[in-house]
């Protein structure tokens, strides 16, 4: 590791930027202020910071603390504004302040869902008070299959004649939070219709370049179909060259999860370095053109980029080459860790809800990881032999990624590859070679036999690596599951490793004794989680849709009781049920209880319409849980017993929860509907 003479503020000047800006981004959303209150703040940071350098130099350096202070509070306030204009819900227009039918276009291709086509839409007017009025927002269509894929493009307007509504999440504890991820993206509502509720429109929408774009990526798609042999296969050729996603075998991703590699089969900064390597190749006959060269260049690297989606990740990586690439117009090598910070401003800068993209995250936690400890760890262990060399140089550049990676997996995916070394080892080189064949592939598609030739040996390489990464995932150990990581423990993490890593490379022992006392506090939280999991008493409704399922969670053990498919299916299980268990510590136990059970001293009644019986007249429930077809009617069974809640579960068809629901409200009795308020929680 380089001596760390000078503070980083001092070494990297993009960190003063980023640090205040981030931190204005992350004030706004966790305490938000009114608007005013940044757009006075502006003006007076900006105005000191104008006025206090025109000071009479006496002055001036008198007050120069005060000049830092402005630049960092102008900053923050610039993130905070950044913000709150990139958040949809302030503009005057939402969808979200108004109600009706809606004029949408499509901003990216038709995809295919089991039962229903999806559809990513911008709106432009809702019909309220009975007339047309400008509207804005993104809503996502779930067209109901009846037939044929409809002819819809990109641009292709459209009258939606029913009222989108807003997105919710499932509630599911530990569970993604699929409403904040849409937020995020500028998607707020959903609307599920027939094609009786939607009518296309004349005319086209949408800009120009970008339907250039989604129609290469199609083009490209069709001719890996063709000339790719095997539907495994195909799906990672896909996902490899473009990223797209849609054809991968969901069991192959979650093995390229396990084993550490996912990162192949996500458009990231290899695939840019790879086109940027390409590019810089293809126009070495124009070396000497360097203006023409650098356009060309750039200009590749950022088609690439809005081809594949334009991912956080995927512009970390085109605003870095682009940086390097002017860097070499100039005759000049910047700091790649300042170039990465830059960039991470940049990026927030367009985006503030980047924040909060795990690719974001990663990508930056990856690079910057790579470039402060591949260094150490390279030199850690010289070696002569070349061989050996490049193989050492591969392994250090896994081991160098992983550092500031680490805590961030652990924190978002509660898991570790314990063999992610051995599998980098042939993914990395690997795919970086079948993305040139694969690119070779849609070059030589206009000679269908060649491409067939092409396309077969790039299949092979994609079954040897498949078959390493399917061996290493189903070796024993192979990754560490379960691991439960809260936001405290993970900021303790990288605490350790920034004072361990100071201390080490400045020889300060007193840094060795602050990393060590943050390892102390991890320990201690986690202990302290494990022994209040000992103690919990609870009970979960998940909210499934169309299928029953409940939790009762009793210090670290659970009952499972519901659907077979909601325990059994890897894909319901580990979306829906999973998360709850490692937030909760929690294994599973055995014992099944009956329809009607006593639980941390609550009475509870499950009625799912199979042999649940009848229950005696004036007994008393503190909780009736609703699932499937219940034969119970309602007027009856309320009348007949005395119900302190009511839990209706996603599997109750919408016609019955309405009649329980209208049931419950006459006799003044609590009801919750997962289906429409997330997930039944009630600690005991």
């Amino acid at each position: 590791m380089r001596p760390l003479n000078l503070p980083a503020w001092k070494r990297w000047p993009a960190l003063r930027l980023l640090l205040p800006f981030a931190l204005g981004i992350l004030c706004q959303w966790y305490l938000p202020a009114p608007v005013w209150t940044w757009a006075l703040l502006l003006p007076l940071s900006g105005g000191l910071l104008f006025a206090l350098p025109r000071l009479p130099l006496r002055l001036s350096y008198r007050y120069s603390t005060l000049t830092g202070v402005a630049q960092q509070l102008l900053l923050f306030a610039f993130g905070a504004l950044a913000l709150w204009q990139k958040d949809i819900r302030q503009h005057p227009h939402w969808i979200g302040n108004s109600n009706g039918p809606v004029i949408v276009h499509l901003v990216a291709p038709l995809t295919e869902k089991p039962g229903s086509w999806k559809a990513e839409a911008a709106v432009e007017q809702v019909y309220q008070h009975g007339r047309w009025q400008p509207a804005r927002g993104t809503v996502l269509l779930y067209l109901r299959k009846e037939g044929p894929a409809p002819a819809w493009n990109y641009g292709t307007s459209l009258l939606v004649h029913k009222e989108p509504t807003p997105v919710r999440g499932s509630g599911n504890p530990g569970a993604f939070d699929y409403a904040r991820y849409c937020l995020f993206q500028g998607i707020t509502h959903q609307a599920f219709v027939s094609s009786a509720e939607v009518t296309a429109l004349s005319g086209q929408e949408g800009n120009a370049l970008q339907g250039g774009l989604y129609a290469a990526r199609a083009r490209i798609v069709e001719i890996l179909k063709r000339h790719i042999p095997g539907a495994r296969e195909r799906g990672l050729a896909e996902a490899l060259l473009i990223g797209y996603k849609d054809d991968l075998d969901p069991d192959l991703v979650q093995a390229y999860t396990n084993t550490g590699v996912v990162h192949i089969i996500a458009i990231s900064g290899m695939h840019l370095a790879l086109v940027y390597a390409l590019l810089l190749g293809l126009t070495i006959p124009l070396r000497n053109k360097r203006l023409l060269r650098f356009l060309l260049v750039v200009a590749g690297l950022w088609l690439f980029s809005g081809m594949v989606g334009g991912s956080a990740s995927v512009l970390r990586s085109a605003v870095m080459f682009t940086l390097l690439a002017v860097g070499q117009l100039l005759g000049r090598e910047g700091a790649s860790m300042n170039s990465l910070l830059l960039a991470a401003l940049l990026l927030l800068a367009i985006n503030p809800f980047w924040l909060w993209d795990v690719g974001f995250q990663l990508s930056f936690g990856a690079v910057g990881s790579i470039l402060l400890f591949y260094g150490p760890i390279y030199r850690a262990l010289p070696l002569r032999n070349r061989a050996l060399d490049a193989l050492w140089k591969l392994c250090a550049v896994s081991l160098a990624a992983q550092v500031l990676t680490t805590p961030l997996s652990l924190f978002h995916f509660h898991q570790f590859p314990l063999l992610f070394l051995l599998a980098n080892l042939l993914a990395v080189p690997l795919s970086g070679l079948l993305v040139y064949a694969l690119i070779a592939v849609c070059a030589a598609s206009v000679w269908p036999d060649l491409a067939a030739l092409v396309g077969a040996a790039a299949a092979a390489g994609m079954r040897l690596l498949n078959s390493w990464i399917d061996h290493l995932n189903g070796a024993p150990g192979a990754v560490w599951n379960g691991l439960s990581v809260s936001l405290a423990q993970t900021l303790l993490l990288y605490a350790l490793l920034a004072a361990a890593a100071y201390g080490i490379a400045q020889r300060r022992k007193a840094f060795l004794w602050a990393a060590a006392g943050c390892a102390l506090g991890v320990l201690g939280l986690r202990s302290l989680s494990f022994l209040q999991a000992q103690q919990q008493r609870r009970i979960v409704v998940y909210n499934i849709a169309r299928h029953s399922a409940l939790d009762l969670f009793e210090g670290r053990q659970h009952l499972f009781v519901g659907d077979a498919a909601a325990d059994s299916d890897p894909g319901l299980y580990r979306f829906h049920r999973q998360p709850a268990h490692v937030l909760y510590r929690s294994t599973a136990g055995t014992g099944e209880p009956g329809a009607a059970f006593t639980f941390g001293g609550q009475k509870i009644l499950r009625l799912d319409g199979a042999g649940e019986g009848e229950a005696p007249a004036g007994a008393r429930f503190d909780l009736v849980i609703l699932a499937h077809s219940p034969k119970a009617r309602p007027e009856e069974l309320l009348a007949a017993c005395s119900v302190r809640r009511l839990v209706i579960d996603g599997s109750v068809p919408r016609y019955k929860a309405a009649l329980w629901k209208r049931e419950a409200a006459a006799r003044k009795i609590a009801v919750h509907d997962v289906s429409e308020q997330g997930a039944f929680v009630w600690d005991l």
